[in-house]
C-alpha cells in the first residue's frame, strides 16, 4: 500500500502579535532615549522651569491694556539706598506735594519708563518734579511706568487724548527700540506676580504700518516644572517664535513715533521727544526728516560714570536727573510760549 507523505499544516503568521511587540519595543526605547537625555540635561546642570516672583515689583501689578501699570501707595525701589516712591491714587509717580494740579495751569504730560518714573531716586528727585520746581506755573504729570517702550507710552498718550494737555514730553532710552518688537530676552526679563514670564503688549511692523499686539503672561508646557527636557523644548520653540524680531526695532520705532506726532497732531497738543540714555542718531535724522521737536539730553561720559548710577550699576542717580531737567526746561518753556 502506498502512503502519500503528509502535508505540513497551513499557519497564520500572527501579525497583530508582532505589531504589539514592535510597539511595545518601540515605547521602551523611546522611554529609555528620553530619560537618558533628561539625565544628560541634569548633568549638564539644566533644570526644569521654576516660576519664582520678581524681586522688587510691588510697585507694578497686571493691566489688561498696558501690560502693567503703577500701584497706588508708597513703595521701596530695589536699588541701593531703597528709596520711597510715592504713587498716587491715579498711578502716577508724584510729581509735587500735592496731587490736586495748580488750578488753571497749563498741563504737561510726561511718558516714558522707569527713568521718567524716576526708580531709584526720591519723589523729590525726579526730573519731572525738578521740571515743576522750575516752573511752578505749570502741572507737570508723571506717568513713566518701568519697563515700558514706546509702544506702551503711545498707549498712555491715546488714552489721554481725550483730555489732552497742552504738551506730551516723550522720554527715549535706548532700550525702548527692542521693547517695542518684544525680543525674546525682554520677554524672559519680564515676570508677572506669579513668576510667569510675560510678553508685553508690542508691535511688528506691516507693509503699510504697524500690526498691534497684545500681551500676556506665557504658560508652562505640560511637565515643564518636572522634567527639564520639556523646558528645553519649551525654549527651542520660543526662540524660533521670536526669531528675527531684533531686526524689527527700527522700522518698528520710527512708525511708533510717528504714530505720538500724530496722536498729539489730531488732539491738539504739542509733542516733544526727549533724547535720553543710548538714544540712537538715527533716531535724530528721522525725528527731523519728519519735523518733530526733541531735546538732546544725551550725554555719553555720564554713561561712564558709575557715581551717576545708583551703587554704581543701577538707575540714574538724583545728580542724572537734575542735569535732565536742566536740558528739558528751555524746550518745555518755549513750546508752553508758543
Amino acid at each position: 500500500m502506498r502512503i502519500s507523505p503528509r502535508k505540513p499544516a497551513r499557519t497564520t503568521p500572527n501579525f497583530q502579535g508582532f505589531a504589539l511587540k514592535n510597539a511595545l519595543l518601540f515605547v521602551v526605547t523611546l522611554l529609555l532615549s528620553l530619560g537618558a537625555a533628561e539625565a544628560a540635561l541634569r548633568i549638564a546642570g539644566h533644570a526644569p522651569t521654576r516660576f519664582d516672583p520678581p524681586a522688587g515689583g510691588r510697585w507694578s501689578e497686571p493691566d489688561g491694556h498696558f501690560g502693567w501699570r503703577n500701584r497706588p501707595g508708597i513703595f521701596p525701589s530695589n536699588e541701593a539706598g531703597n528709596v520711597p516712591m510715592t504713587f498716587w491714587p491715579n498711578r502716577q509717580r508724584a510729581s509735587r506735594p500735592d496731587p490736586v494740579p495748580p488750578q488753571g495751569a497749563p498741563r504737561v504730560d510726561v511718558v516714558g519708563d522707569s527713568i521718567t518714573q524716576g526708580y531709584g531716586v526720591a519723589d523729590s528727585e525726579t526730573y519731572v518734579w525738578r521740571l515743576g520746581e522750575e516752573m511752578p506755573g505749570v502741572d507737570f504729570e508723571n506717568l513713566g511706568v518701568g519697563g515700558y517702550g514706546t509702544y506702551q507710552s503711545l498707549l498712555v498718550m491715546e488714552a489721554r487724548a481725550a483730555d489732552p494737555p497742552k504738551l506730551t514730553v516723550y522720554g527715549f532710552f535706548g532700550d525702548h527700540q527692542y521693547r517695542n518688537v518684544a525680543p525674546l530676552g525682554w520677554v524672559r526679563a519680564l515676570r508677572d506676580p506669579e513668576g510667569h514670564n510675560v510678553v508685553p503688549p508690542h508691535v511688528t511692523p506691516s507693509t503699510d504700518g504697524l500690526v498691534r499686539h497684545a500681551g500676556g503672561a506665557i504658560p508652562a508646557w505640560p511637565l515643564e516644572m518636572r522634567l527639564s527636557l520639556v523646558t528645553e523644548l519649551h525654549h527651542a520653540w520660543e526662540r524660533f517664535v521670536f526669531r528675527a524680531r531684533g531686526d524689527m526695532a527700527r522700522p518698528a520705532t520710527e512708525r511708533l513715533v510717528a504714530a505720538m506726532a500724530d496722536t498729539a497732531a489730531k488732539s491738539g497738543q504739542k509733542f516733544l521727544v526727549m533724547l535720553l540714555a543710548d538714544a540712537p542718531d538715527w533716531l535724530i535724522t528721522e525725528l527731523e526728516t519728519r519735523g518733530i521737536r526733541y531735546a538732546d539730553c544725551r550725554k555719553p561720559e555720564f554713561e561712564r560714570d558709575p557715581t551717576l548710577r545708583l551703587g554704581g550699576v543701577g538707575h540714574p542717580t538724583a545728580a542724572r536727573h537734575a542735569a535732565w531737567a536742566a536740558c528739558l526746561a528751555p524746550q518745555v518753556k518755549a513750546m508752553l510760549a508758543q
